[in-house]
Formats: structure tokens, sequence, C-alpha cells
């Protein structure tokens, strides 16, 4: 019996352990460069269909404030060097609102 509730003890803490995405892994951005580090950074938080939802509402600029106040103020894992690179991501593939490309 002990042996039995040790496995079911292992096995618990096994899938307790492992990373859960939510269903994330069917949500696949546009490539580019930043795409890797914009869904590791961003789905710690949030699911990657925010992204897309608020897309047609965002410009590069809206991005950014987005992107620092999820730092700042939810204390969002995101480095200076991959906020640039996540906005600048997510500004020149989900900014509806950006103006023509050059």
């Amino acid at each position: 019996m002990r042996h039995c509730a040790a496995v079911f003890a292992l096995t618990v803490c096994a899938f307790a352990a492992s990373p859960s995405r939510a269903g994330e892994e069917s949500i696949r951005l546009t490539e580019g460069v930043g795409r890797d580090v914009t869904m590791a950074r961003c789905a710690v938080c949030h699911s990657l269909d925010y992204i897309t939802m608020v897309a047609p509402v965002m410009n590069r600029a809206a991005w950014e404030a987005s992107v620092r106040k999820m730092i700042d103020v939810f204390g969002a894992p995101v480095g200076e060097e991959d906020f640039r690179s996540i906005v600048e991501y997510l500004g020149q593939h989900y900014s509806a609102l950006a103006g023509p490309r050059q």
C-alpha cells in the first residue's frame, strides 16, 4: 500500500512540475525577429491570444506603453533588451493602427 501511495505522490508531483500553457501550443504568432522572446515572455503571465485580440487597436506606441505597464505595474519578468525586442516585434506584426510600412 505504501508503494502505491508513493507512486501516486510522485506522479502528482511530476504533473505539477511540468509546464502548463493552457492551450498555448495551438497559438502561433507571425514569424519574425523577436517572436520567440515575445512568446516566451508574454505567455508567462497571459495567453498569447491576448496579442491577437488587442492588435486591431494597437500601434507601436500603444504596445510600448502596454508592455512597460506589464513590467512596471504587474512585475512581468522582462529585461530591457527583451522589452525592446518585444515592442519592435509587436509593432511590426501586430499593429493595425501603424502607418504605411517602409
